[in-house]
Order: C-alpha cells, then sequence, then structure tokens
C-alpha cells in the first residue's frame, strides 16, 4: 500500500515543503544552532533508523549506524552543496553505512564507495535488504509523518492509522482509538486530508 492518500498532488507538494525546511535547517545548523540540530535529528533519525532494521540488522547495530550517520553529517555539513537535498544524502550514506555492516556481518567483502555499493547491491535479488521500492517507502513515509505533524493530533492518528500502518487500520479500530463512532471516521478523514493540503499549500 501506498504511504500516500489517494491524491496525485500530495507528494510533490509534501517533498517541495519539507525541502524547504529542510535547506533553512541546515544553513541554521552551519551558524551553530542547536535548536536547528536537534530539529534535523529529530526529523530524520527514524527514517535513518529503520533503513538498517529493515536490511536485519539488529537495534543496537541500527543505532551505532544513526549515531555514525550524524557523526559524519557533523563533520561535513559544511560540504554539501544542496542543502535541500539534505535527505537523499541522509539516505545515501545510512544505506552505505547499512550495506557495509551488513556485509561485514556476514564475512562479505565491503564496497568502499557509493559506485561499488551500487553494483553490488544489482547484483542482488530484487526482495534484497536494501531494495529501491523499500528506501521508497521509507522516505514516502517519512515525508508524511513530516507533514502530519503540523496536524493536530485527533488527524495525526486517523490518518496514520489508515495510510502508515504496515496493514491500515480498519475505520473501526481508529474510531475505537479516537473515541467517535465508526460512521465519523469517512467525513473525518476526508477533512483530514484537506487540512493536510491547506497546510502544504501554504508552504
Amino acid at each position: 500500500m501506498s504511504a500516500y492518500p489517494n491524491n496525485q498532488s500530495s507528494p510533490s507538494r509534501i517533498e517541495s515543503a519539507v525541502e524547504k525546511e529542510d535547506a533553512a535547517l541546515v544553513n541554521a545548523c552551519r551558524k551553530g544552532d542547536d535548536r536547528a540540530w536537534d530539529t534535523l535529528v529529530e526529523r530524520y533519525q527514524r527514517l535513518i533508523f529503520a533503513i538498517p532494521r529493515r536490511a536485519g540488522l539488529s537495534d543496537e547495530q541500527a543505532a551505532d549506524i544513526l549515531q555514525e550517520v550524524f557523526l559524519t553529517l557533523f563533520q561535513k555539513i559544511e560540504e554539501i552543496k544542496q542543502p535541500e537535498r539534505i535527505r537523499s544524502w541522509l539516505v545515501t550514506t545510512t544505506k552505505f553505512k547499512t550495506w557495509a555492516a551488513f556485509r561485514n556481518s556476514r564475512g562479505f567483502y565491503a564496497p568502499e564507495t557509493e559506485e561499488e555499493m551500487e553494483h553490488e547491491m544489482a547484483s542482488l535479488k530484487d526482495d534484497s535488504p536494501l531494495a529501491d521500492q523499500m528506501l521508497v517507502e521509507l522516505e514516502q513515509q517519512h515525508l508524511i509523518r513530516t507533514a502530519l505533524q503540523k496536524l493536530e493530533e485527533r488527524c495525526r492518528t486517523i490518518l496514520s492509522m489508515i495510510y502508515l500502518s504496515d496493514t491500515a487500520a480498519s475505520y473501526a479500530d481508529v474510531a475505537a482509538e479516537i473515541g467517535v463512532g465508526e460512521t465519523s471516521i469517512s467525513p473525518l478523514r476526508a477533512r483530514c486530508l484537506k487540512k493536510l493540503e491547506k497546510v502544504l499549500e501554504n508552504k
């Protein structure tokens, strides 16, 4: 199931809004703004942690990779030429470190460059631990979660349960969670999607 609601304009709007915010955060980090750094870490730690976990690594290994990625970002933040593309930079860096850890943990050769990593990954079957489709899905879910933070708690709950769960929650389950009648969920869902659209349009 796609992470996105049935709205074709949402993905590009969400991505554009997030990229604009990301660029501002990176530039603020370069000026020594600790709050911007904390916001950037909070925004991306779930996505970064999910990549090694989906690859089959342990929580401890994923936590180590998370720390390594942000340490690398701290060291190289002045070198990033496209701050609006920080998400792609973080995903690529995480994928590289995850792949190296995954291969090392099994006694295989660990590629030293991104090009070598991509070559190794291409030789695997489609359901490999770091399949591109899995990464796309993780990033889509991340973008939706980022946008949902602009909404009130009830809308976040409704849209998260319906669109971001591994298995979409039923209207009955959503109704029980927020304490309303099941027949209320459909119009509430529609209103929450409209609120999400307004948030994106104001970016």
